[in-house]
């Protein structure tokens, strides 16, 4: 399984978004390593198909069902999520759990 965490310099949320998956991992007794990536190119954007930061791909899928709907790849800034009726800055743990399964 390949984890990735990608984000922006100037989104606030991608260090509370790797506490999370930190938590999540350990929750699973998961002891996968995953790869922290800066976001800083367009080409990169298109590259991880990254849709706002920040972003947590498993196996290169997006945990977030919603984004896989996106078509338009851009360095863009904080991103929101949305999870049972409510919004996050970052991805929730128990949409990272479904994205293990």
């Amino acid at each position: 399984m390949k984890i990735q965490l990608l984000h922006t310099a100037d989104c606030h949320a991608w260090k509370d978004s790797l506490s999370i998956l930190e938590e999540t991992l350990k929750s699973k007794g998961l002891e996968v390593k995953y790869e922290v990536i800066l976001v800083e190119k367009e080409k990169q954007a298109k590259q991880y198909k990254f849709s706002g930061s920040p972003s947590i791909l498993v196996d290169g899928v997006d945990v977030d069902p919603m984004a896989r709907n996106v078509k338009t790849y851009s360095v863009s800034s904080c991103r929101p999520y949305f999870y049972q009726g409510k919004s996050y800055d970052f991805p929730p743990k128990e949409m990272i759990l479904e994205a293990l399964k």
